[in-house]
Protein backbone atom coordinates (compact mmCIF):
# COMPACT_ATOMS: atom_id res chain seq x y z
CA UNK A 1 0.00 0.00 0.00
CA UNK A 2 1.38 3.37 -1.01
CA UNK A 3 0.17 6.59 0.62
CA UNK A 4 0.95 10.25 0.06
CA UNK A 5 4.55 11.42 0.40
CA UNK A 6 3.52 14.56 2.25
CA UNK A 7 1.56 15.29 5.48
CA UNK A 8 -2.21 15.65 5.27
CA UNK A 9 -3.94 18.38 7.25
CA UNK A 10 -7.35 17.75 8.79
CA UNK A 11 -9.79 20.11 10.47
CA UNK A 12 -11.81 18.90 13.45
CA UNK A 13 -15.39 18.20 12.40
CA UNK A 14 -14.58 18.06 8.67
CA UNK A 15 -14.19 15.07 6.34
CA UNK A 16 -10.79 14.07 5.00
CA UNK A 17 -9.77 11.57 2.34
CA UNK A 18 -6.67 9.51 3.13
CA UNK A 19 -5.51 8.51 -0.35
CA UNK A 20 -3.62 5.29 -1.04
CA UNK A 21 -3.18 2.71 -3.77
CA UNK A 22 -1.75 -0.75 -4.26
CA UNK A 23 1.56 -1.19 -6.03
CA UNK A 24 1.72 -3.18 -8.14
CA UNK A 25 -1.80 -2.31 -9.21
CA UNK A 26 -4.32 -5.08 -8.41
CA UNK A 27 -7.96 -5.69 -7.59
CA UNK A 28 -8.38 -5.35 -3.80
CA UNK A 29 -11.87 -6.88 -3.60
CA UNK A 30 -10.46 -10.30 -2.68
CA UNK A 31 -7.98 -8.94 -0.12
CA UNK A 32 -8.30 -8.35 3.60
CA UNK A 33 -7.67 -4.71 4.43
CA UNK A 34 -7.37 -3.60 8.04
CA UNK A 35 -6.72 -0.06 9.25
CA UNK A 36 -5.63 -0.11 12.89
CA UNK A 37 -4.43 2.42 15.41
CA UNK A 38 -1.55 1.28 17.64
CA UNK A 39 -2.49 -2.36 18.26
CA UNK A 40 -4.04 -5.03 16.05
CA UNK A 41 -7.12 -5.04 18.33
CA UNK A 42 -7.72 -1.30 17.70
CA UNK A 43 -9.59 -1.52 14.41
CA UNK A 44 -10.50 1.73 12.71
CA UNK A 45 -11.83 -0.03 9.56
CA UNK A 46 -11.84 -3.61 8.32
CA UNK A 47 -12.69 -5.04 4.88
CA UNK A 48 -12.81 -8.76 4.08
CA UNK A 49 -14.57 -11.05 1.60
CA UNK A 50 -15.70 -8.05 -0.45
CA UNK A 51 -17.50 -6.39 2.49
CA UNK A 52 -16.81 -3.87 5.23
CA UNK A 53 -16.63 -5.59 8.64
CA UNK A 54 -18.25 -3.00 10.89
CA UNK A 55 -18.67 -5.43 13.82
CA UNK A 56 -14.87 -5.36 14.27
CA UNK A 57 -14.69 -1.55 14.29
CA UNK A 58 -13.92 0.45 17.43
CA UNK A 59 -17.00 2.30 18.67
CA UNK A 60 -15.27 5.68 18.29
CA UNK A 61 -15.12 5.15 14.50
CA UNK A 62 -18.61 3.76 13.91
CA UNK A 63 -20.21 5.58 10.97
CA UNK A 64 -17.07 7.66 10.39
CA UNK A 65 -15.05 5.57 7.89
CA UNK A 66 -15.54 4.05 4.47
CA UNK A 67 -13.39 2.25 1.96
Amino acid sequence: VVGPDHPLHATVGRDIVLPCHLSPRMDARSLEIRWIRHQFSETVHSYRNGEDQYAEQMEEYAGRTEL
